[in-house]
């Protein structure tokens, strides 16, 4: 059981860190909502951003527990910590109606190239 848990260590937190990332954005929304009783454009974007980041979670999640599980746990944790970060800023950017965001999203949907290194050959750390 032991040797488990080691194996899925890094992969249960970057889970947990992308489910508390997921709460702040939902904050973010409930706030809003409840600041403009009316639709306003904030509001808008802010439930945009959140709908768009939710829309790719699942995939994020599985693709990110798959490369974990059978083939290297620390780069596709690396992988989930980086796309964390990308959506983070994603989110911002939209929240600000920046050019930062389109760069971001660029980079979202270039993600899956981060685990294309992850081969029969990598080997998870001891």
């Amino acid at each position: 059981m032991r040797e488990v848990m080691e194996d899925v260590f890094m992969l249960v937190i970057v889970t947990l860190l992308s489910v508390l990332q997921n709460v702040s954005f939902a904050n973010k929304v409930e706030k809003e909502c409840k600041t403009a009783n009316a639709k306003t454009a904030v509001y808008e974007r802010v439930y945009c951003a959140n709908r768009n980041c939710m829309d790719t979670y699942p995939t994020f999640i599985a693709v990110m527990w798959c490369a974990g599980i059978c083939l290297s746990q620390a780069p596709a944790a690396f992988a989930g910590i980086m796309y964390l970060f990308v959506r983070q800023k994603y989110f911002v950017g939209y929240m600000g109606q920046t050019p930062q965001s389109m760069v971001t999203l660029t980079a979202v949907a270039s993600h899956g190239c981060c685990l294309t290194p992850l081969g029969p050959g990598s080997e998870s750390l001891p």
